[in-house]
């Protein structure tokens, strides 16, 4: 599960759509979360963190931007903020059958799975200072997954 080239095994995103909180059902955990998984061999952190976001919420065109490690059961994972601008609505079932919903809040609902974990991420979130300093846009409306790093003060 880990990848030794690069530490990471896992990626979680806060996500958020049009300034509300964008939280899954997982149906084997039985509980709300934020999007995340597990790095799939050979994947970078960033492409793995796209494609879990696109088939646990079907979130097509969205930025993704790095923000912490943190280790969970021995194994690292990588911590993105994600703001999704635009979901695939051609679909009326999410892509992934382990998610049993998805839903839009103003505050995380409270027990969520993984204890205080995600509440953690989103209070480092807010406080974090350095927010727009490395943006990644994702675009998966095409046949690729096409990304395009932007960094502050850079034009897009």
């Amino acid at each position: 599960m880990e990848q030794p080239e690069l530490g990471i095994a896992f990626v979680i995103m806060v996500t958020q759509f049009q300034e509300k909180y964008v939280v899954v059902y997982n149906n084997k955990r039985k509980g709300w979360e934020f999007p995340g998984g597990s790095c799939e061999p050979g994947e970078t952190p960033l492409n793995a963190a796209g494609r879990e976001l696109y088939e646990e919420t079907g979130a097509i065109r969205f930025n993704l931007e790095p923000f912490g490690i943190y280790k969970m059961n021995g194994n690292l994972g990588m911590v993105y903020y994600a703001s999704v601008d635009e979901f695939n609505s051609m679909s009326v079932e999410l892509p992934n059958h382990e998610i049993g919903g998805l839903k839009l809040v103003d505050a995380l609902p409270s027990g969520m799975s993984f204890g205080e974990m995600f509440y953690t991420f989103l209070d480092q979130w807010t406080a974090y200072p350095s927010k727009g300093t490395i943006r990644y846009d994702m675009d998966l409306t095409g046949e690729l997954l096409k990304s395009k790093r932007c960094c502050k003060g850079e034009k897009r």
